[in-house]
């Protein structure tokens, strides 16, 4: 198949998606190629902040249904496990600010929202990318059944164990956070419903935050050795061991629990690399930047990624280089230090002993308001810009 000036997307989920809505809206000519045999997302909740709902309103995504189903994050805080709030920052004065909320929504129905956004006839589903050439003209995606498709640029968004990355820079493992996490979604109701609050313990943390009415996300982690996960039947009973005498409601949020709804995935991330394109190839998302989800900004960053990318590739036309490196430069920086902090984040959070828990806590509680107030601005503020 030969799209001589299509971007090529290798990836259909939310990085990728939203790339495909802002390239339609600046009318540059697009195809996603999707390795699962349907459209559609799985997991549990996911962090919708400022800076992610103003890209996805400039990609013209309409997010009124998640919205509609939603409640928005006013609070965060940090809270230790025996029922103490050690800090507290005010997420809704960024929202009022910036003009854009914040949720935590269920991840796919993030993802149909953005599919609305797409053509669906720009979609092929079941094409799994396993290698690409490129010449001075274009670039052949090879997929696992034998086709071909030939495009004018590519852009990998295929996660973290990213084909594309892999054809341009090599294999190379994602790099282990320690850390094993637990997520779900049930029926429950949280009492604090405009409140995030992460709660940390002597190893074990864990969130638990409103979804809209009559639902709640929840997550957990532990420090554990990667790719031994315990069996589905057996998680909820470990949990509510380590987690017994928290406060707060995770246990009672993990009591109201579905067993078989309980989700375990280990925790990774990679080292920077030194650039994301080679000729007319480039990465975005998780492809290019994975990040632990310590600071709720994964899928955040793929959106941002995603309207600068189409507002490099509107103004430089057909030299690719141009943009790629217009593409980085913008947001190679943010990305990275980000990608620290939340390994970072993850890493103290997960202290274990009985000092330097004390030492994190006195930390917590001493940081000025305002410090923390300015941390979160840099984070949350964030504006991707216009498409063009």
């Amino acid at each position: 198949m030969n799209l001589d000036h299509c971007v090529l997307i290798v990836g259909a989920g939310i990085g990728g998606l939203t790339l495909a809505a802002a390239l339609r809206r600046a009318g540059v000519p697009h195809r996603v190629f999707e390795q699962a045999p349907a459209l559609g997302e799985v997991g549990a909740g996911i962090g919708l902040w400022t800076n992610a709902i103003r890209g996805l309103r400039t990609a013209g995504v309409d997010l009124a249904q998640v919205e509609a189903r939603a409640s928005e994050v006013r609070w965060g805080e940090a809270g230790a496990a025996d029922g103490r709030t050690l800090a507290r920052f005010d997420v809704g004065a960024i929202a009022d600010r910036h003009g854009a909320p914040s949720y935590v929504v269920h991840r796919a129905e993030l993802h149909a929202a953005i599919a609305q956004a797409v053509d669906p006839g720009a979609i092929t589903v079941g094409a799994a990318c396993v290698g690409l050439s490129q010449d001075e003209a274009g670039v052949t995606l090879r997929f696992a059944d034998g086709s071909e498709v030939r495009g004018a640029i590519a852009v990998g968004a295929d996660g973290l164990r990213s084909a594309v990355r892999a054809a341009l820079f090599g294999q190379e493992a994602p790099r282990y956070a320690g850390e094993t996490c637990y997520r779900a979604v049930a029926a429950h109701d949280t009492g604090d419903p405009h409140v995030l609050r992460e709660v940390q313990g002597r190893g074990p943390r864990c969130c638990v935050v409103q979804l809209g009415p009559g639902r709640v996300y929840w997550w957990a982690t532990e420090r554990a050795p990667a790719g031994q996960p315990v069996p589905i039947e057996a998680r909820k009973a470990r949990l509510a061991a380590l987690f017994e005498g928290f406060r707060f409601g995770f246990p009672e949020a993990l009591a109201a629990t579905d067993p078989d709804a309980i989700l375990q995935h280990d925790l990774y991330d990679r080292p920077p690399l030194p650039r994301w394109s080679e000729g007319r190839v480039t990465l975005l998302g998780d492809a290019a930047h994975p990040t632990t989800p310590n600071l709720g900004q994964g899928a955040c960053m793929a959106i941002e990624d995603a309207v600068v990318l189409t507002r490099a590739l509107s103004r430089r036309g057909a030299e690719p280089a141009a943009a790629f490196r217009a593409y980085e430069a913008e947001r190679r920086a943010r990305c990275y230090r980000i990608v620290k902090q939340s390994r970072l984040f993850g890493w103290v959070g997960s202290w274990s002993n009985p000092v330097a828990v004390w030492l994190r806590e006195s930390i917590n509680a001493l940081t000025p308001p305002a410090v923390l107030a300015r941390a979160m601005d840099e984070q949350l503020g964030y504006d991707a810009g216009a498409l063009a």
